[in-house]
């Protein structure tokens, strides 16, 4: 009868496999237990990512304001060059226009000395032609004539204005030279009195003067330094009809009356 034994090995080898199983099964429950090391680095990765993502759509928006502005800067830097090809156009012609104002304002200069001196020539001879009017003229013209300038060279007035003075006393000049104008003016009579009279001017030429009692009269006309009046008692009746035709208080008849006509040359 045989009888089986067991090997003289089986025991260490049962005993080596349980405790193989016995690792195994602690390996298992020991890789199967969370390690913090592993998730704090998990959770740093994570955070990287997303830092990661936050920073390239940083960086996206932030390009597409840089290329807004690029784009933007073109432009106004396009415009820019634009404007300055327009300005220095302008700038060129406004040069053409400043040398041809410039030329046109020298022009002006020369012919304003010719104005100047003409207007001197004119105030001069305007000067003598009131020293020679009637005195109801004269006090007529005096607002025009006190603008006349002392010294032409010196004085501040304008040339328009200076011409249009002159202009104005030449025109009422000129109007007086055409009415028969009546003056009531004393005058000094052949005995050393003086006396108010009736003064009849005829223009600018000659003048007749009476009493009021058609006794005295006399005949006026221009000298180089103011009125000549000169006693004309012989005609005392026939000067005061003249003045009374002219007043409408007698009819008008043909009288005979002295005349001055005197030619100066000047």
């Amino acid at each position: 009868m045989r009888t089986d034994k067991p090997s003289g090995h089986a025991a260490p080898i049962t005993a080596c496999a349980m405790l193989v199983a016995l690792l195994m099964t602690q390996g298992t429950a020991f890789a199967e237990r969370p390690r913090p090391f592993d998730r704090t680095a998990l959770e740093k990765w994570v955070e990287t990512r997303r830092l990661i993502s936050q920073e390239k759509e940083a960086w996206r928006t932030s390009r597409m304001v840089l290329d807004d502005r690029i784009e933007l800067i073109e432009k106004e830097t396009e415009s820019v060059r634009e404007k300055t090809v327009e300005t220095r156009a302008n700038i060129g012609e406004a040069d053409t226009k400043l040398a041809e104002i410039e030329q046109h304002n020298e022009s002006l200069k020369d012919a304003t000395v010719g104005l100047r001196q003409s207007v001197a020539t004119l105030e001069h001879d305007v000067k003598r032609l009131l020293a020679r009017a009637p005195a109801p003229i004269r006090e007529r013209l005096k607002p025009l004539s006190q603008r006349i300038p002392t010294d032409p060279d010196t004085t501040k007035t304008g040339l328009s204005e200076r011409y249009q003075n002159v202009i104005g006393i030449l025109n009422e000049l000129n109007k007086f030279s055409l009415e028969i104008t009546e003056s009531i003016e004393i005058r000094t009579l052949v005995d050393g009195t003086s006396a108010e009279v009736t003064v009849l001017y005829l223009g600018l030429g000659q003048a007749y003067y009476c009493n009021t009692k058609g006794d005295m009269a006399g005949v006026g006309h221009p000298g180089p330094d103011g009125w000549i009046w000169e006693p004309a008692n012989a005609d005392a009746e026939a000067i005061s009809h003249v003045i009374a035709v002219f007043r409408n208080e007698k009819p008008a008849v043909y009288v005979s009356v002295p005349a001055n006509l005197i030619h100066e040359e000047n």
